[in-house]
């Protein structure tokens, strides 16, 4: 497992605990990990290096979605387009060992490098919208600015000699009264898991993920029939909580789909129209 997935676990595992859903949740990563065991098919897709990561993970997708935890879909898909292909599966697997643990962010790091901390605060920004990224990104700005300036902060949360715990300690008395949670979670994870020397580049390549997020992208939707204003926008917001992106949605309309919808957001597929499902079903006939 790659230290950035090893991150993202980690955050996971933090935000299903607060909520009290990590429990339910790994029930249901169990039960996707089984799914992907007992799928010669489906195992041989997720280990296909001739396929793009972003399309291997959007046929997962429409396996998972409205049936699995957000977090965990995440979670899998971020594991997808983290991870070598030939390792998937057994990602996967391991992935519940983090979940039930008790790691600290520094936990088992040999190479001090931000990669942990880097997919500890991917987790996180999926979690914000729009504005809240912004906010995100404004104010780790302002601490790059503080470190470039304050010697004394520089050496305070390098926390050298000391221990990750005195490290964080450091960062809840500096941030916590100044910084929204998300910021003081993010550089909380900087400071236990980079070389000192290296917090600003960590936390400006976490800068530019974020720069990525809040980015706008275009959804284009096509429906079997004209739906209403307010069907089109719960459309809208599921697709943008799949993707962790705001979308600009284009609109379509083909009947030859009979129902449903098939909506194409970048390289990602999301097909529930009827017509895929009779398509699906002469496929199963037609192997028997």
């Amino acid at each position: 497992m790659r230290e950035r997935t090893r991150g993202f676990a980690i955050a996971i595992r933090d935000l299903l605990a607060k909520d009290g859903d990590l429990a339910h949740a790994r029930e249901e990563l169990a039960s996707v990990v089984s799914l992907v065991e007992e799928s010669v098919e489906l195992t041989d897709l997720l280990i296909d290096r001739g396929l793009r990561p972003e399309v291997r993970r959007s046929v997962l997708d429409e396996l998972l979605v409205e049936r699995v935890d957000a977090r965990i879909v995440a979670l899998v898909g971020y594991v997808i387009e983290t991870e070598f292909a030939g390792d998937i599966p057994e990602v996967l697997a391991a992935l519940d060992q983090v979940l039930q643990s008790s790691y600290l962010l520094g936990d088992g790091i040999e190479t001090a490098t931000g990669a942990r901390s880097r997919g500890y605060a991917q987790a996180i920004m999926i979690e914000l919208d729009r504005d809240a990224r912004l906010q995100l990104m404004d104010e780790l700005l302002s601490v790059l600015q503080l470190l470039a300036d304050d010697v004394g902060l520089r050496r305070a949360l390098s926390g050298l000699g000391g221990s990750e715990v005195q490290r964080v300690n450091i960062v809840e008395d500096l941030f916590s009264s100044r910084l929204s949670s998300s910021a003081v979670l993010v550089i909380r994870a900087v400071v236990a898991t980079t070389n000192p020397r290296s917090l600003a580049e960590s936390l400006e390549r976490i800068v530019a993920d974020c720069s990525v997020l809040v980015e706008s992208e275009v959804a284009r939707v096509t429906m079997a029939r004209e739906t209403s204003d307010v069907y089109r926008s719960r459309i809208a917001s599921t697709l943008e909580r799949r993707t962790h992106r705001e979308l600009i949605v284009e609109w379509r309309v083909d009947s030859s789909l009979i129902g449903g919808m098939v909506a194409v957001v970048g390289d990602r597929v999301y097909d529930v129209s009827v017509a895929r499902e009779l398509q699906r079903a002469q496929q199963l006939l037609a192997g028997r």
